[in-house]
């Protein structure tokens, strides 16, 4: 008559090789699902981002001013974890090509996630 199943010491073989690779297949399970939820927020906040600076370069030279610079606002809705400025500021000295530059502007479209932090768009606009 022969014997079925493990004895002792397989079953104590199996529990150890178990014990070791079960922690390293969460561990890679973890590392992905988080790497892909940043590459997702960040995918996100960059078309939230390219949207505003579109927006803000449709107005006219005049009508592009800071919004919400002190304070972000939410986008609500399924973006609500995302909060969004325009930063107008003139051109820093080292894009200056001529010494006046009052006929441009940088225009900064930024977003912010608790997530990935903020992300940061920036154009220059003429009255050109």
């Amino acid at each position: 008559m022969k014997k079925r199943g493990f004895s002792l010491i397989e079953l104590i073989m199996i529990i150890v090789i178990a014990a070791i690779a079960i922690p390293g297949v969460i561990l890679t399970f973890y590392e992905i699902s988080r790497k892909s939820v940043y590459d997702e927020a960040m995918n996100a906040a960059v078309m939230l981002a390219e949207g505003e600076l579109e927006r803000a370069m449709q107005k006219t030279f005049t009508d592009t001013v800071d919004e919400n610079r002190d304070s972000p606002v939410s986008f609500g809705g399924n973006f609500s974890g995302y909060s969004w400025q325009i930063r107008v500021d003139s051109v820093p000295a080292n894009l200056a090509i001529d010494a006046s530059m009052g006929q441009y502007k940088q225009v900064e479209a930024r977003v912010t996630s608790n997530i990935i932090g903020d992300v940061s768009l920036k154009t220059v606009v003429t009255n050109n």
